[in-house]
């Protein structure tokens, strides 16, 4: 796991202004109709709380379940924030998605953000389906948010001798403070195990001057469709839609995301 999910406050950062997969999850959420909704991997609440406040109005619950303390308390502190009707059909749980079990079933749970790319092992990623499954209503719905595969960014891992180019991917100035967080990244791919290794190198600065400095490394699972399809199939769901991007519009060969929707499959 990265050591970004230590740091809520640089993980805000790296975040800021991002609405479009808030808009999309409501959305999405509010055509389910829900009674309970779950985020898995939810962090500071980033899209947990805009639909706690949909919730809110429309009279369904949001819990959000994430394993990192650091992140949760974060959370926690944004929804005693929040107005009372909000706290009121919020929670947030700490536990493990791969062995989570639920007191009381969902109607929908959302893996948003290509969390589910940080489990790395097979065995591990069928086990956060079948337990979505289990903690899942009859005819409940599993939306899963991964990012398509770019192979073209991998190029320079399969030239011989493989290079590691260094690039700045992020450019980010919060407003509010002044303070200015450029990130910039290293990528190396193995094909045999669909394995993402990264290196990312943070540079905080105010004022124009640097403030703090740190390395994360960074491994992220690529996965295809075929194959997100088939843990789907293989936990028990039937596939719904699949979708290319926060527009809703179908996976297509230059889509940049994989989002794809599963209802549980009951007898």
């Amino acid at each position: 796991m990265s050591d970004i999910y230590k740091h809520p406050a640089e993980y805000n950062l790296e975040h800021l202004g991002d609405d479009e997969d808030i808009a999309f999850y409501v959305s999405l959420v509010r055509s389910l109709r829900p009674r309970r909704v779950m985020e898995l991997g939810c962090g500071t609440g980033r899209i947990t709380l805009p639909l706690a406040e949909q919730g809110a109005r429309e009279g369904f619950e949001v819990v959000g379940l994430d394993s990192q303390p650091q992140m949760l308390e974060s959370a926690r502190k944004r929804l005693a924030e929040a107005a009372l009707e909000i706290r009121r059909c919020a929670q947030f749980i700490e536990g493990d998605m791969r062995t989570y079990s639920a007191d009381s079933r969902f109607d929908a749970i959302i893996i948003p953000c290509s969390s589910m790319s940080h489990v790395l092992e097979l065995e591990d990623q069928i086990a956060i389906f079948k337990r979505a499954r289990a903690n899942l209503n009859p005819g409940g719905r599993f939306i899963v948010e991964v990012s398509m595969p770019n192979l073209a960014a991998y190029y320079d891992s399969f030239t011989t001798p493989p290079r590691t180019p260094l690039e700045i991917d992020l450019d980010v100035t919060d407003q509010s403070d002044g303070t200015r967080l450029i990130r910039r990244k290293t990528t190396h791919y193995r094909s045999d195990e669909q394995l993402a290794e990264i290196r990312f190198l943070y540079e905080k600065y105010r004022d124009g001057r640097a403030i703090e400095s740190y390395i994360d490394d960074f491994k992220s699972h690529e996965f295809f469709p075929r194959e997100l399809a088939l843990l789907f199939i293989h936990a028990g769901f039937a596939i719904e839609r699949t979708l290319g991007d926060y527009r809703g519009r179908a996976l297509a060969p230059n889509s940049s995301l994989i989002i794809m929707i599963g209802k549980r499959a009951d007898e």
